[in-house]
């Protein structure tokens, strides 16, 4: 249906309407004699003409709205605007990031430190196409360890982080991690073919410890258990390189992926950190060999041991006897051999004792679990 008042316009800025014919026209002529004339004369003219009085409150009412829509308009127009700028800023966390001083090659462990301006809940990260884990440390800060394969070529390679807050929000970081080349010895040796092509018979067996381990180091624990510097197992220093290409009898059989110290058998064999006991027993390669998950994606392997002293699902405290140094498995003379894995990598655990020293840990951080 029509609205059949539309024949008449509302009066502009809300005058009112009377006996249904626009009295504003009379007003407005009133008001431009009121703005005109002098003062005296004005107050005998709104004396004399009732209809100016009406004038002055319609007026008085109008200018009174007129400022007030404004002031309302801006108000909240500064409370929309000044909100929509400062919700993201405190939302987002800024993230920084440090790295250990010194060249990084293949093979390295490298400390990453990451900080938030605003409290974060926690940090993700990859780097290589591998997932990091982080802990946190003091006064804002957490920490990580990148393992940077022996098969990475040399270059800048991209480390990913994202800062967790509170609320949900995150924010994205990423940052370079150039890598050095670097050349690795090769060691050529003729043994005999024993050492070199192990007999069908062992075909299973050999097949059975790698599923073994595959599968203890596809389950590391989050948690960090290590704390603090690692020792080596034994004393002295590495007798060998990591990533040293070994050639037996003219045909190359995969790098050095450890660091291998000499003993004579009955040395004992301590716990380069604090760890969980995930294997202990003898496995054709390694021999009698000891693996401890430090938490965090990090595993220890001690191999060629003469005696276990330890048993799987224990705690071992850094330092704690793991057994004793031997020749059993694949060698040719009693020694040990300790090897790190990160991330599923194999790294060198020289230079997991280096990254390591540098991490900063609290006071209550610093007791065995």
């Amino acid at each position: 249906m029509p609205d059949t008042s539309a024949t008449h316009a509302d009066p502009p800025f809300g005058l009112a309407r009377s006996s249904n014919r626009l009295r504003y026209p009379r007003q407005l002529f009133w008001f431009q004699r009121l703005t005109q004339e002098k003062r005296g004369s004005d107050r005998d003219d709104i004396r004399a003409h009732p209809g100016a009085q009406d004038l002055t409150k319609d007026v008085i009412a109008f200018l009174f709205r007129v400022v007030t829509a404004w002031a309302s308009a801006l108000l909240l127009a500064w409370s929309l605007g000044s909100g929509a700028a400062q919700a993201p800023r405190a939302a987002v966390p800024v993230i920084t990031v440090s790295q250990q001083t010194g060249a990084v090659y293949p093979g390295d462990v490298v400390l990453l430190t990451a900080s938030a301006r605003q409290p974060v809940t926690e940090i993700r990260g990859s780097a290589f196409g591998r997932p990091l884990i982080f802990w946190p440390g003091a006064a804002g800060e957490w920490h990580t360890l990148v393992a940077v394969g022996l098969e990475t070529k040399p270059g800048s390679h991209s480390v990913t982080l994202e800062g967790i807050r509170p609320s949900g929000a995150s924010a994205t970081r990423s940052v370079q991690l150039k890598v050095q080349p670097k050349q690795f010895e090769t060691r050529r040796l003729s043994v005999s073919a024993q050492f070199v092509d192990p007999p069908a018979s062992e075909a299973a067996r050999i097949e059975h410890d790698a599923k073994l381990m595959a599968s203890l180091f596809a389950q590391p624990s989050q948690e960090r258990l290590w704390r603090g510097t690692f020792v080596t197992p034994v004393p002295g220093r590495a007798s060998s390189s990591f990533g040293r290409l070994s050639v037996f009898n003219g045909q190359p059989r995969g790098r050095h992926q450890g660091a291998d110290f000499s003993a004579a058998t009955g040395t004992p064999v301590r716990a380069p950190n604090n760890g969980r006991v995930v294997l202990a027993e003898d496995l054709y390669f390694s021999g009698n060999t000891v693996i401890l998950d430090h938490g965090a994606g990090l595993f220890s392997l001690l191999a060629h041991l003469s005696r276990i002293a330890v048993a799987p699902g224990s705690v071992a405290e850094k330092g704690e006897v793991l057994g004793e140094s031997g020749a059993t498995g694949r060698v040719t003379g009693p020694h040990l051999h300790w090897a790190v894995r990160l991330g599923a990598v194999s790294v060198d655990p020289l230079s997991l004792m280096s990254a390591a020293a540098q991490v900063p840990e609290t006071p209550e951080r610093s007791a065995a679990p």
